[in-house]
């Protein structure tokens, strides 16, 4: 009887579970300390992590861990067992996670507004589960904000005349080189990545070019990119003299359009997964035909006063076309003396959309197609983006990290120092 006693007085004084994510609060493209502690030594648990997209999309993850002979489970570097991921992921939990069953079809973790966060709740239970979450019973849970904007970064809207998009510009004094961002095919416009541009110091400006209610008449043409960049260059806090361009899939497309035929000046270009589609942008949105710019690259560069670099990556819908495509392109460059102005990173095993780092794979997405493979264009297609998770989570995480660096290289003065300092959340 005292024996029981005394092991009820020794569970008493246990504290409960505790499970911590450091900092709370961080940018999306930060890496966390995920802690849990006050468990039993060598015990068997789950650490799962949910949250709700804001198209009301669950998305979920979950590492299995064997607590350390102190009853903690440090996840930067112990070993999870199986799950969504297995071996030692500081990251894990963000990267893995995938949308639960009956989630609809072609889903995409993609955050449409950047002045909130993103709240991912994380739980532990006791066990190896695989399913049943929702009715398990947590023994320690936690919430963190991951954001896609730093304190001070002003976000304005552009409706000038017929150009729409957003302007983001960085805390500090300016003038800031410029980045256009475009997003691709899908239309609409994204402004997560343009937000974290100008986290890192950048003036971005994300336009919209197809596909959105309030862009005027047929589309936009080369005139319409012209037209915004004069415009935002007017801006005492826009560096006129250093423009850049990342553009994703389509967009990669339209960018060396820009580059190639348009009067604005571009210092360097970041095109991430290229179809490296020529498309007649003031035709109808949805016709695409498979060749490359005529004069691409050369016609602008003899100043050498263009830089390009191209990220590029086999697992992807017309990987043939976009390999064989930059091969033509970087022919044009070398018979020129230029092949020194590009730049190409390959991920073999990564998906088609290459985000900023931690985001979810996605790998069936929902696109515009050409006229050829569809009697009505308005219609849209799934398509397989291809990729594995951990392969394209090594991916984003260093390709983000090269395209900071590609574009602070030959945007940013080098007499003078770093814009600013971003802050921390």
């Amino acid at each position: 009887m005292a024996m029981v006693k005394k092991a009820e007085n020794r569970e008493l004084l246990t504290p409960s579970p505790i499970i911590t994510v450091t900092p709370a609060r961080a940018m999306v493209d930060e890496t966390v300390r995920v802690f849990a502690s006050h468990m039993l030594p060598r015990q068997s648990v789950t650490l799962y992590a949910y949250l709700i997209s804001e198209k009301q999309t669950k998305w979920e993850s979950w590492g299995h861990y064997i607590t350390d002979a102190d009853g903690n489970v440090r996840v930067a570097c112990q070993m999870s067992q199986g799950g969504t991921y297995s071996g030692c992921e500081p990251m894990g939990l963000f990267w893995s996670m995938k949308p639960a069953p009956g989630s609809q079809k072609g889903s995409r973790l993609c955050r449409l507004n950047v002045m909130k966060p993103c709240v991912a709740h994380i739980q532990v239970f006791r066990g190896h589960l695989n399913e049943k979450f929702n009715i398990a019973s947590p023994i320690a849970m936690t919430t963190i904000e991951r954001w896609y904007i730093r304190p001070g970064v002003i976000r304005i809207p552009i409706t000038q005349d017929d150009i729409r998009g957003t302007l983001f510009i960085p805390n500090g004094s300016g003038p800031f080189p410029l980045v256009i961002d475009l997003w691709g095919g899908g239309g609409g416009i994204y402004e997560y990545k343009s937000s974290l541009l100008a986290s890192h110091g950048f003036a971005a400006a994300v336009l919209t070019y197809i596909d959105h209610p309030d862009l005027p008449g047929k589309g936009a043409d080369i005139h319409y990119f012209e037209e915004a960049c004069e415009f935002l260059c007017r801006r005492p806090d826009i560096d006129s003299e250093n423009i850049g361009f990342i553009g994703t899939s389509h967009g990669t497309s339209v960018g060396l359009q820009i580059a190639s035929e348009s009067t604005i000046r571009l210092n360097c270009a970041v095109f991430t997964n290229g179809v490296f589609v020529r498309s007649e942008i003031g035709a109808s949105r949805a016709h695409m035909a498979f060749s490359v710019p005529p004069g691409l690259l050369c016609e602008k560069d003899e100043d050498g006063n263009f830089l390009t670099c191209d990220f590029l990556n086999y697992h992807r819908i017309l990987k043939e076309e976009g390999e064989q495509a930059f091969i033509r392109i970087y022919k044009k460059l070398k018979d020129v003396g230029k092949e020194h102005l590009a730049e190409v990173l390959r991920y073999p095993q990564a998906g088609h959309l290459l985000e900023p780092p931690y985001a979810p794979l996605c790998t069936l997405g929902y696109a515009k197609p050409p006229r050829a493979l569809t009697r009505d264009a308005s219609n849209a297609l799934y398509i397989k983006f291809g990729g594995s998770p951990k392969p394209h989570d090594v991916a984003q995480e260093h390709s983000w990290k090269a395209i900071l660096e590609f574009l602070d290289k030959h945007l940013r003065n080098r007499k003078r120092k770093r814009l600013i300092t971003p802050s921390r959340l």
